[in-house]
């Protein structure tokens, strides 16, 4: 797995950063039923969690929602992921199926709140940073286009940004010729505990749904 590293400008925004990163071998294809199972009642629990209130209202997300703003970028404009996919269970739509990693990592962060980047670890150039995201800085979005980066926490490799915990870049995605992943949790204005636990749901997740044969 690549190396990490937190860029120290955090420590000025007064809210913990606990970035948890696995690296799994995966063979990529469609989810199997189980997964599709386990995602349908995911979402179940997570009504009855919220109990018809706003994604916004869960304490995670909403911590989340602060480490944006603390950083520069609108919450309500950048959403970040977690929020997307509960707003998008609380409409009444089913998560979007892309691939069984894909979708292990959706079903993550729709349970814990915690925003998820899983990336092609053949596709990053040498280390990984933390960082937040500087004037000029975009991307091509999986399905967005082109992002403006500036403001929102960002990874970046030694060839610029490829993930954020707001969507995830074009470049580093996965496809059905990945072999290896690296699974990211990012951990902002969130408890350690809290990212731990999620970081044990997606290594059950993908080893039990996306391992090679």
């Amino acid at each position: 797995m690549p190396p990490l590293s937190i860029d120290p400008r955090f420590q000025e925004f007064g809210f913990a950063v606990h970035v948890g990163a696995l690296d799994f071998d995966v063979a990529v294809r469609p989810s199997p039923p189980g997964l599709v199972t386990s995602i349908e009642d995911g979402a179940e629990m997570r009504l009855q969690e919220l109990l018809g209130e706003a994604a916004a209202s869960d304490p995670v997300i909403a911590n989340v929602r602060a480490a944006f703003k603390a950083c520069g970028k609108d919450p309500s404009r950048y959403r970040p992921s977690s929020e997307s996919l509960t707003r998008r269970v609380i409409a009444g739509k089913p998560l979007y199926q892309v691939n069984n990693v894909v979708d292990s990592g959706n079903l993550v962060s729709l349970m814990t709140g915690i925003p998820i980047g899983i990336y092609d670890t053949s596709k990053i150039e040498g280390g990984m940073q933390m960082t937040i995201g500087a004037k000029g800085d975009t991307y091509e979005g999986i399905g967005r286009g082109a992002i403006n980066l500036e403001g929102l926490p960002v990874l970046k490799d030694d060839s610029g940004p490829f993930g954020t915990p707001f969507s995830d870049s074009a470049r580093t995605a996965v496809t059905e010729d990945t072999t290896h992943i690296v699974m990211v949790l990012f951990g902002l204005n969130i408890d350690i505990a809290h990212v731990e636990a999620a970081a044990e749901i997606g290594d059950t997740l993908i080893t039990r749904f996306c391992a090679p044969d």
